[in-house]
């Protein structure tokens, strides 16, 4: 899956994962815990049955950081630091948020941030105009891209390798740390949350796998999630769904082979079942986005 990032001035495809977090902060890898409920359960099971336990606990706060680079682009090296915090609403499917994003070649306000279904909302903080992006021609989920719900589903593409290192603490609570590979042709087949033929879907296929750590609290909730995703645009453009969409744009396809990008996410989920206030914007006050991205074959697209 992708995590796409609405920038001020224009729209960005960001790069191959799944949206957001915090980087490792935990204690020490301590010998696992002898008791409680994950104790019997296999490692690969805890990983892939802890999004459904998250979002059973209907709200959550999170904390997210991003950080993406990239190589071999025509207007240059570049790399940027995303971050946000805010609430998010499992059963409603709403959330909302602050995010600052630190880039030296284009800088960026904070941009307060509303995300519902495929839809993403977004501000300058301190105007009173939202603007608004929809998704769903890249994304195919009820849940929605921008979402920290949506991030849990990467670990549907959990390889079976899962191991348990140890305990550690997140926000100063117990958690059990498991080192994890997310097989990217897994997630691009059994996911469910990317649309068929699409760049997302092209992304994934082409990937190689994402090393990461999920750490689960013992009531078997994910408190926090990490992966690191890296994309070679050669094996983006050689994809089937890639080159149709860029068969008639030469340029296109070279500028793409010499990109190589790197990600690294997190994600920390805190302080379940707060209510959450967040709801669309007045329809009066909001314009609409640029479509993401304009290539052909995509929204906006020639």
């Amino acid at each position: 899956m992708t995590i796409t990032t609405v920038r001020r001035g224009g729209a960005a495809l960001a790069g191959c994962a799944a949206a957001l977090a915090v980087l490792t902060a935990c204690g020490g890898g301590d010998a696992p815990a002898e008791s409680g409920p994950l104790a019997t359960k296999p490692a690969a099971e805890v990983a892939r049955e802890a999004p459904d336990v998250t979002r059973a606990a209907g709200s959550s706060r999170y904390a997210f950081e991003m950080t993406y680079s990239t190589t071999g682009s025509p207007i240059g090296d570049s790399s940027w630091t995303m971050s946000g915090t805010g609430t998010y609403d499992y059963e409603r499917q709403v959330g909302d948020g602050r995010i600052t994003t630190a880039d030296a070649q284009f800088p960026v306000p904070p941009q307060d941030v509303v995300f519902t279904n495929n839809v993403l909302y977004e501000r300058n903080a301190g105007e009173s105009r939202w603007r608004r992006f929809d998704f769903s021609q890249l994304v195919d989920t009820p849940v929605g891209q921008h979402d920290p719900s949506q991030q849990l589903d990467l670990l549907r593409g959990v390889s079976d390798d899962v191991r348990e290192v140890g305990t550690a603490q997140v926000r100063g609570e117990e958690v059990r740390q498991y080192a994890i590979t997310i097989d990217p042709q897994r997630l691009a087949a059994a996911s469910g949350v990317v649309v068929d033929g699409g760049p997302v879907q092209a992304a994934l296929q082409a990937g190689g796998p994402m090393p990461g750590q999920v750490f689960v609290d013992l009531d078997g909730r994910v408190r926090r999630f990490e992966v690191s995703i890296e994309t070679s645009g050669a094996d983006l453009a050689a994809s089937p769904e890639m080159s149709n969409m860029l068969a008639d744009n030469p340029q296109l396809q070279e500028m793409l082979r010499n990109r190589r990008t790197t990600s690294t996410i997190s994600i920390e989920y805190f302080e379940f079942g707060i209510p959450v206030t967040a709801q669309e914007p007045d329809p009066s006050q909001v314009d609409t986005g640029p479509a993401i991205p304009a290539i052909p074959g995509l929204p906006g697209g020639n």
